[in-house]
C-alpha cells in the first residue's frame, strides 16, 4: 500500500486506536512502533491489557503518549475493547490486535475514509510473519475473507483485528459482547448491520498478522474456532444458526466454509500456490468442522484456549 499523503476533507474526524492484549503479548511493541511512526497520528491510543506480565511501566517508558489500562484478572477481548472504547473521546474508534501490525498509513486512511463515509469499515489482514506451512494454513482458514487480494465490496464477515466504526454507533448497539472468548467481532458487526449501517471491506487499509507456527497451534486454534462458531450461532440468530441448533446438519457448515476458503484462494490466480496450500486448508476445515459439530452436539463450547 502506498504511504503517500492524502488530502483530507474539511474537518477530518478524530481517531482513537484500541488494542486489546492478554498476557505476554510479544508483538505489542511492534504494533505500537508502527502506530508511532505512521504517516498520521491518532489522537488517542489505548492498550487494554489483562492477565500476567503487566506491561504498563515498560510501554510507558517507550510510548509515553499511549494510555495503558491493566487488570490482573483476565478480560476477554470484547471486555478489553469496551473498557477503552468507553474512555475514548474521538469520533472514530479503530481496532487492531496485539498481533496485527498496521501499515504506515493505516490511521491516515481510516481518518480519510470517515471524513467521507459513515459505515462499518473492515480492512484486510496481510501477513507480518508467515509461521511456516501450518501458520499460513491457519491464516487462510481464518482470514480468507479479508486477504489483501480480495476486492473492495460490501460484506457481512470480517474481524475486529482491523475494523473501525463511529464511536456513537458502537455505543448505540451496546459495544462488544463481553462473555465470549472468540466471536465477539462477529456479534458486534451483526448488531451494527442490524442497526442499519452498511459494512464495507477496503483491502487497501491493511494490517499484518503474526501467524503462530506449528501443527499443534493449527489444530487447537481451528478446533476452538469451530467451537466458538457454534456458541455464537446458538446465542444469536445469524447465518448458520439453524444447522448448529440441529447439530446433525453442522458438518454442512464446514463444507460451505471450505468451499468459500478455496474459492477465495483460487481468486489469487496462483495455481501452484493453490495446489501447495490445498492439503492444509482441507485439514484445517475438517478440524474446524469437528470443533463446530462437537460443540453443537454436546454444548461444550470452550476448552483450554
Amino acid at each position: 500500500m502506498s504511504g503517500q499523503s492524502m488530502h483530507f476533507a474539511p474537518n477530518p474526524p478524530s481517531v482513537s486506536v484500541i488494542i486489546p492484549a492478554y498476557g505476554p503479548s510479544p508483538h505489542l511493541e511492534a504494533v505500537l512502533e508502527a502506530l508511532t511512526h505512521g504517516s498520521d497520528q491518532a489522537e488517542e491510543v489505548f492498550v487494554s491489557h489483562s492477565g500476567d506480565c503487566d506491561p504498563t511501566n515498560r510501554l510507558k517508558a517507550l510510548f509515553p503518549s499511549v494510555t495503558i489500562l491493566h487488570t490482573a484478572q483476565r478480560l476477554f477481548a470484547g471486555a478489553a475493547r469496551n473498557r477503552a472504547a468507553k474512555l475514548a473521546t474521538s469520533e472514530v474508534l479503530a481496532f487492531c490486535d496485539n498481533d496485527t501490525v498496521p501499515c504506515p498509513d493505516w490511521v491516515e486512511q481510516i481518518r480519510q475514509y470517515f471524513a467521507e463515509h459513515r459505515t462499518i469499515l473492515v480492512g484486510s489482514v496481510d501477513v507480518a510473519r508467515d509461521g511456516g506451512y501450518w501458520g499460513m494454513s491457519t491464516w487462510l482458514c481464518e482470514f480468507s475473507e479479508q486477504t489483501p487480494w480480495q476486492t473492495k465490496r460490501e460484506q457481512n464477515g470480517g474481524a475486529s483485528c482491523n475494523m473501525a466504526v463511529c464511536s456513537k454507533d458502537l455505543a448505540k448497539v451496546g459495544y462488544f459482547p463481553e462473555g465470549f472468548r472468540a466471536g465477539q467481532d462477529t456479534m458486534v458487526l451483526n448488531s451494527l448491520r442490524s442497526s442499519g449501517l452498511i459494512q464495507m471491506f477496503e483491502p487497501a487499509i491493511r494490517v499484518g498478522h503474526f501467524n503462530i507456527p506449528g501443527f499443534a497451534q493449527f489444530r487447537t486454534h481451528l478446533f476452538n474456532q469451530g467451537r466458538h462458531f457454534s456458541k455464537v450461532r446458538k446465542s444469536v440468530p445469524m447465518a448458520g444458526h439453524q444447522a448448529v441448533r440441529f447439530w446433525p446438519l453442522a458438518p454442512a457448515l464446514g463444507i460451505a466454509k471450505g468451499a468459500l476458503v478455496l474459492r477465495r484462494l483460487a481468486s489469487r490466480k496462483k495455481p501452484m500456490d493453490f495446489v501447495y496450500r490445498l492439503p492444509g486448508i482441507i485439514l484445517g476445515i475438517a478440524i474446524w468442522t469437528a470443533g463446530c459439530t462437537y460443540a453443537a452436539a454436546t454444548g461444550r463450547f470452550t476448552g483450554k484456549y
